[in-house]
């Protein structure tokens, strides 16, 4: 009788372990547990696949077990060793879903395969406490209810030797079965893949499957491990009938004309063509910037504090595109700098400067060298890190990339153990004075002040930032939340100090006498990447913006998730005129806020058309003309149209702007959808087939 007891708990225990751990799977791609993705309309195909990859995955360790150990006390103490290494690894992925608000790819890993490969790696250690904080507790379950199981069925009965040596499985047995149970674990995988593949034949997803795709449809470490497959021990090969589709294709985009998927109308470049020529330009891409800070106003000791009054007073002198949203893969920073100097979007999962840096792109420096400017770009990290050092010179086209090697540094002048942005920028007006001795020039600075983790800088003496009073006085509250109240003060510290260095540099260039003959563009590379969309809502009566509207709150789930992520995704992208001849009430251009959604691969087109560039494809839009259009993210397939978000994804979709509740219908909706991926298609096949002429 007693025996039978002890049988039954051991068949409990293995039972708990394979539930507990297909549930885990399942729960990684709910957005109940992520509210930050919209995972995939589950098919009952779908459903079942993935059971039978992650009960095969889990057969394997059954069966290893068994092989390996010749007791069930053993092996029981085997699978709770491996219960608590699989929840390891969900919580690490937890926290990176919510930081990139995608999955994790072993395409990622390559930004730690380059020189900066080793700072890359202290950045992340650096910044885990504060992402760790977000993590999904829930997935520590199973190992919790494993080993709770392991002490209450194995570890007290331990003494008892009868129990202790007993084995459900002997001899030449347990050689069988556990052969045969790993065979039908790796068998059951495998058919999972491949009924994924055959599933996926000829359509869109056959080569446009996110991470969330594939894990949804055949399991987690399921798709893991073809992943990895795929990243270390295969190579990207094309067959030349399909690269001749995407150049055919590619010819379109020489045609300065093309016709909006949204409302069929056909749209060219604006009529300002030309009106910044021979001018100077310093186009900043400033980090982790989001449009909700332009016009904030915060509520302290009685006083409304402007979060950014640099940034506010030039929009007197500036067009302003408040609808303005970035496109940004893994490779965050390098994304942006690929995407507003090229015109096209990254591909998402992969590193793509890093991955595709073997053709001749078309890009802004190179098109401002053609009508005799000089380039220089400026960043204070290491010139290693994204293999800047290399990329801007020989792929971009820029003449020179000062990095910390270049630049002035010392240990008075470091934020984050990086050049703070107010020395840069000073420095890269010097660079600017310097270059334009022999005409005009292009100029690239990419601020790094504002980056992640939003704390207190460990060089700080006094105050946060040096030449700086603090935006916030001590002991400051934005949120009820011990957790959160630091990261959004840290964040909006941050924020304002990034807007001083800005209003540094337009200082700097009044005083070196550049500032009639230059014109400053600046955006935001990426957001700050945290939830900040409750912030406005938990405290409406210290928070107000004149300028930007951010009291537009959805109540249901979805709906929020969605305005949430387009908060996020909203950068600010402003053209300066610091002389004011040009951008100005009744002036040639005039000052205004244009409202229409506008992304950063239309920031190439833009910039070429002001300066009288000679492009010879036009990705995008120009910004300001009267085209409408759509922009997407290409980490989670969102798409933004003027007045609603969709998830390309789950295919949810909010209109929240009442103006246009009759116009989207669910045709129309279904038209824009299939136009994402259409052009989602052509943009990831032109990087990845390599059709721009190689790099000589």
């Amino acid at each position: 009788m007693e025996t039978k007891r002890l049988n039954k708990y051991k068949i409990i225990y293995i039972a708990a372990f394979i539930a507990l751990h297909i549930l885990n799977s399942f729960l990684m791609t709910t957005s109940l547990v992520f509210p930050d993705i919209n995972p995939y309309p589950r098919t009952f195909f779908m459903m079942i696949n993935s059971f039978f990859g992650d009960f095969g995955f889990i057969m394997l360790f059954l069966g290893l077990a068994v092989l390996i150990f010749k007791t069930d006390y053993k092996r029981g103490k085997f699978i709770m060793i491996v219960s608590i290494v699989l929840s390891i690894l969900y919580l690490g992925m937890s926290v990176y879903i919510y930081y990139y608000k995608t999955f994790f790819s072993f395409y990622n890993l390559e930004t730690f395969g380059t020189p900066a490969g080793g700072k890359a790696f202290m950045f992340l250690i650096r910044a885990l406490p504060g992402l760790i904080i977000k993590a999904k507790f829930i997935f520590l379950l199973p190992a919790a209810i494993v080993i709770t199981l392991y002490i209450f069925f194995f570890y007290r009965n331990r003494k008892k030797e009868e129990f202790f040596q007993s084995s459900f499985i002997t001899g030449l047995n347990r050689l069988y079965i556990g052969i045969l149970m790993f065979a039908i674990g790796f068998l059951t995988m495998g058919n999972s893949l491949s009924a994924y593949f055959f599933d996926i034949n000829d359509t869109w997803y056959e080569d446009n499957a996110t991470p969330i795709y594939g894990i949804q449809t055949t399991g987690l470490f399921n798709y893991y491990i073809y992943d990895a497959y795929s990243y270390f021990f295969t190579d990207e090969v094309y067959p030349e009938e399909k690269k001749k589709e995407i150049e055919v294709e590619l010819e379109k985009y020489k045609n300065i004309e093309r016709t909006s998927p949204i409302d069929g109308i056909t749209y060219g470049n604006s009529a300002f063509a030309g009106i910044f020529k021979d001018k100077n330009l310093v186009m900043v891409q400033v980090e982790s910037l989001n449009n909700f800070v332009v016009g904030l106003t915060i509520e302290i000791d009685g006083q409304p504090v402007e979060v950014t009054p640099n940034l506010n007073r030039i929009l007197s002198n500036s067009v302003y595109l408040n609808n303005y949203y970035h496109s940004v893969g893994i490779g965050n920073t390098s994304d942006a700098e690929f995407t507003n100097l090229t015109g096209l979007n990254p591909i998402g999962p992969n590193f793509t400067i890093l991955r595709y840096n073997n053709v001749q792109y078309q890009t802004l420096p190179k098109l401002f060298r053609d009508k005799g400017y000089s380039s220089i770009s400026v960043h204070a990290n290491t010139g290693a890190f994204y293999e800047r050092a290399n990329i801007h010179p020989n792929l971009y086209g820029f003449d020179v990339h000062y990095s910390e090697e270049k630049l002035e540094m010392n240990s008075d002048n470091l934020i984050h153990t990086w050049l703070n942005d107010t020395d840069m920028l000073r420095q890269t007006v010097d660079l600017m004075k310097k270059h334009s001795q022999n005409g005009p020039v292009f100029v690239f600075p990419i601020t790094i002040s504002n980056h992640t983790p939003y704390n207190k800088p460990l060089e700080s003496k006094n105050g946060w930032f040096k030449e700086k009073e603090n935006l916030f006085p001590d002991d400051f509250k934005l949120v009820n939340s011990i957790i959160r109240n630091p990261q959004h003060i840290g964040y909006l510290e941050h924020v304002s100090y990034t807007d001083y260095a800005l209003g540094v540099l337009f200082d700097c260039l009044e005083e070196k006498g550049l500032a009639d003959d230059t014109i400053v563009i600046l955006y935001g590379d990426h957001g700050c990447g945290f939830d900040v969309y409750d912030m406005f809502y938990e405290n409406p009566d210290i928070f107000a913006n004149p300028i930007n509207y951010i009291n537009n709150h959805a109540e249901d789930p979805i709906s929020k998730r969605l305005m949430e992520r387009k908060l996020l995704q909203n950068i600010p992208f402003i053209i300066f005129d610091p002389s004011g001849k040009t951008i100005k009430e009744n002036g040639i251009l005039e000052t205004q806020i244009i409202s229409l959604v506008r992304g950063t691969n239309c920031t190439a087109r833009t910039v070429a058309n002001l300066f009288d560039l000679n492009p010879k494809y036009y990705f995008g839009v120009d910004a300001l003309s009267d085209a409408v259009t759509f922009v997407y993210n290409p980490r989670n397939h969102d798409i933004y149209v003027d007045g609603m978000v969709i998830s390309g994804q789950s295919e949810d979709y909010y209109i929240y702007d009442d103006n246009y509740l009759f116009y989207y219908t669910e045709d129309k909706i279904k038209d824009i959808i299939n136009a994402f991926h259409e052009y989602k298609d052509f943009n990831d096949k032109l990087l990845k087939y390599q059709i721009f002429p190689p790099l000589i």
